[in-house]
């Protein structure tokens, strides 16, 4: 059985973490394998960067965000989130699945879960960013009615990665 569980930061931090340091891992290794360059090298030890910016990371409660766990069964599967970047625009966030969990439509689930909350939300624009090794995602975005756009204002991609990264937007 898959769950959408909103985010409880006292009850689900460690899995939080834990899947925040997969999902950065995973960024840093197709960053180096694609783009040769050594992307730990702007923070350092993924764990330690994850553990203490993660209160920071997620300082978002609704309306001005909020992140989904995906469970499935017994077992934490991924993450997605939201948050306000300014009045009437969102930002979605942290988009991961497991590796050993992609193919099942969990990401697309995901993804409606969290349009569902922005327009419960009232949010007018959507923004988010994806590496150019993220072609299923990229894919999925475009599926669900992103468009390509320049990059925004708020966005956290560092400068080094910034010219690489692919930047969407969608209307509501």
């Amino acid at each position: 059985m898959t769950e959408f569980i909103p985010l409880n930061p006292e009850i689900h931090r460690e899995e939080l973490i834990k899947l925040n340091i997969e999902y950065m891992s995973w960024i840093f290794d197709e960053i180096e394998k694609n783009l040769k360059i050594d992307a730990r090298a702007e923070v350092g030890p993924v764990g330690e960067y994850i553990r203490s910016k993660i209160d920071e990371i997620y300082s978002f409660s609704p309306p001005e965000g909020i992140c989904f766990l995906i469970k499935e069964d017994t077992h934490y599967a991924g993450m997605g989130a939201f948050r306000k970047l300014r009045d009437g625009v969102a930002e979605i966030k942290r988009m991961y699945v497991k590796p050993e969990y992609r193919g099942r439509g969990l990401g697309k689930q995901l993804i409606q879960k969290l349009l569902g909350k922005i327009e419960e939300y009232q949010y007018s624009e959507i923004y988010l960013d994806t590496a150019p090794f993220m072609e299923a995602a990229y894919g999925l975005y475009k599926k669900m009615g992103f468009v390509d756009r320049e990059i925004f204002p708020e966005s956290e991609v560092p400068e080094v990665f910034r010219h690489l990264w692919n930047y969407m937007e969608k209307k509501i």
